[in-house]
């Protein structure tokens, strides 16, 4: 008996006719098969209206399909732009009648509202021999569109509807003063204006006198076109200064975006400088955020260099990614996310980590063997994810027992990457390397193994270069290892007993939970309830140092996040990440304590992988609880081909070194 009102806008449901027990929800950005059916129903809807025969609709709308979309993935702005219903219907419209994609924002609204009222010119005249509508009248209908975008955006409240009598009192001084006409004679032709546009252009719409765009953010971005009218008007405080004065209203975000594309596009690009400068200099957190944005709009300017410069080195320091990170680093890990992800959208996260398993800074500091303690007991309490204690370990972390690792290693200093594993994949995909032929073979020519969390295929979300790579099985992460192991490695190396697979169980626990070098004695001492410490921070604190140490349930962030912005969560061999974010394979199956002798390394390479049996994964993810990160904590998987793995299974690479 729950009542819902579901609407492509909600200003209907506002202010005074509003709503006041419902709570509103949006629908998430479209995902690529959501994407392609909407552009499959939208070509066949346009051929039919065009009077196609019904046969050749499916074969005519799936060619457009195919041909758009292939434009679409191989550019990531444009499947930026995809994942949004309107600009999606945007670039199918500019698709069917034959114009050049943008790839900016900006653009495509201004390729969008030209089309449209060109087709609103072309629909009036009907080939009329002496046109309804001249070029310069509909010049002079747009700058009408941009003056009454700019009234209602500056309105109270987010204003998405107007009067007729207030859209009169707003735009017949314009009439008068252009045409040397009365008030009654520009009000007639501010009806005339609103009620032929309504009629026909798809740019605003009329209901009982009351009128609004068409979509909020035509208004927007009519109204950021109309902001250059401020610096010829006398007395008025010019487009950049205006901007700058509401950078911090959410409801300018858009505008004051595509104001600076425009700007952009137009090469004046000196204004989009000037209110760059304008955001740097107000040294506000979610303002250097928004002119970061700016500056993935805008694209690549040669003359926003400086400022771009500057923008990215404090997201470097908010994000806790530079040297300074104590005392530079923002203590919510959602604004860190944030940074770290616009710092990839904009390239300049490229070179930070090392993505070559044969050089030595991809790697964690060398463990050398030992005898350690596994495991936690049963009488041994927790900390659980609502702070309470008394909770004992889980089953299949018990009993406690002394395990040898028997040769030195060392583990990868963050998970494996999507751009990292994006490589691997291209690798196996172009089968261009020996190891790449080989592994194909070895493979059996079965199904190149995308992660299942990208939402194209064979690509991950803009900025995400950096996340860990998330929904991938264990046979596709033993294949990525088998393949670092034969690309990275010396042929000498090799030989000489050197080798880069998963980490066994034990190796993840001991470089979790122990010193770098064991104190000696008991086999527990030193041992660490989590890979920093004892404890999880709350994720609310003025310094980073003593806010959540991990991407977990509690972190805010809510999926994956940026490698390295929990620095103060690293475990004492130097390894990073080693709870939270993703789980991470290992090299070995899931078997019940005490291990009975030498649990070995299998893999589906090597001919040592036991049949259906699960493998373990370690570690937690972001949406698990805190006591899942805990180095005891044990989670595992089947190996299956045909399972895809879950959202938030990764891996880790470790290095075998020979024994001296």
């Amino acid at each position: 008996r729950q009542r819902y009102v579901v609407a492509s806008r909600i200003a209907g449901y506002r202010g005074e006719v509003s709503l006041p027990d419902f709570s509103e929800q949006y629908l998430s950005p479209l995902d690529p098969e959501a994407a392609r059916n909407l552009l499959e129903k939208w070509f066949t809807a346009a051929y039919e209206r065009q009077g196609i025969a019904k046969r050749l609709i499916r074969g005519s709308a799936s060619e457009q399909v195919e041909q758009l979309w292939s434009n679409i993935s191989r550019s990531e702005r444009l499947s930026d732009l995809a994942t949004n219903p309107l600009l999606l219907t945007a670039i199918a419209l500019l698709k069917f009648n034959h114009t050049r994609l943008p790839d900016q924002r900006a653009k495509l609204y201004e390729n969008l509202i030209t089309l449209l009222l060109e087709l609103w010119q072309a629909k009036r005249n009907n080939g009329i021999p002496n046109p309804v509508l001249s070029t310069s009248e509909l010049n002079s209908a747009r700058r009408r569109l941009e003056a009454l975008a700019l009234e209602m955006q500056q309105q109270p409240g987010q204003v998405r509807e107007v009067a007729f009598e207030r859209a009169q009192e707003w735009l017949a001084p314009g009439y008068e003063k252009q045409f040397g006409v009365d008030r009654e004679a520009a009000n007639e032709r501010v009806r005339d204006l609103l009620r032929y546009l309504s009629t026909d252009s798809g740019i605003i719409r009329e209901h009982e006198r009351v009128y609004s765009f068409f979509h909020y953010t035509f208004q927007e971005y009519l109204a950021a076109r109309a902001l250059d009218s401020l610096d010829y008007r006398p007395g008025t405080e010019g487009s950049v200064a205006f901007l700058l004065a509401r950078s911090r209203e959410a409801r300018w975000r858009e505008t004051l975006l595509l104001a600076a594309g425009s700007w952009c596009n137009g090469q004046l690009w000196y204004k989009a400088g000037q209110l760059l400068e304008g955001l740097l200099g107000q040294q506000d957190v979610e303002v250097l955020l928004l002119a970061a944005d700016l500056l993935v709009d805008v694209g690549v300017v040669d003359e926003l260099t400086p400022m771009c410069n500057e923008t990215t080195k404090r997201l470097r320091g908010l994000a806790a990614l530079s040297d300074d990170w104590r005392t530079s680093a923002h203590p919510d890990p959602v604004v860190r996310n944030r940074a770290a992800t616009l710092l990839g959208r904009l390239d300049a996260d490229v070179d930070r980590l090392c993505r070559d398993p044969g050089q030595a800074d991809y790697w964690a500091a060398r463990i050398e063997p030992g005898t350690f303690s596994m495991g936690q007991d049963r009488d041994k309490t927790i900390e659980t994810a609502d702070g309470e204690q008394g909770v004992g370990a889980y089953d299949d972390e018990a009993p406690q027992f002394t395990y040898h690792i028997r040769h030195p290693y060392a583990i990868g200093r963050f998970p494996v990457t999507n751009q990292q594993y994006l490589t691997f994949l291209e690798a196996l995909d172009a089968r261009n390397t020996p190891a790449a032929q080989q592994l194909w073979e070895l493979m059996q020519h079965q199904e190149i193994p995308y992660p299942r969390s990208w939402p194209e295929r064979r690509r991950y979300r803009s900025g995400e270069g950096n996340h860990p790579v998330a929904g991938v099985t264990w046979y596709a992460a033993t294949a990525f290892a088998w393949w670092a192991h034969e690309t990275f490695l010396t042929p000498e190396q090799r030989a000489a007993g050197e080798s880069i697979r998963l980490p066994t169980e034990a190796e993840w626990e001991r470089a979790a939970a122990y010193p770098l070098v064991l104190p000696g004695g008991d086999p527990r001492v030193g041992r660490r309830e989590y890979p920093w410490g004892g404890s999880v921070a709350a994720s609310k604190s003025d310094r980073v140092e003593s806010s959540i140490q991990a991407n977990i349930n509690t972190s805010g962030i809510e999926g994956t996040s940026v490698v390295g912005i929990f620095p103060h969560g690293v475990a004492d061999c130097g390894a990073e990440e080693l709870a939270g974010n993703v789980w991470e394979w290992c090299s070995t199956p899931k078997l019940d304590y005490p291990f009975s002798g030498e649990v070995r390394a299998e893999s589906l390479y090597s001919g040592e992988q036991r049949e259906s049996i699960p493998y373990v994964l370690r570690g937690g993810s972001w949406y698990d609880k805190r006591d899942f990160a805990r180095g005891a904590s044990r989670h595992e998987d089947k190996v299956d081909d045909s399972h895809r793995g879950h959202d938030a299974t990764g891996l880790r690479l470790a290095r075998l070194f020979p024994l001296p």
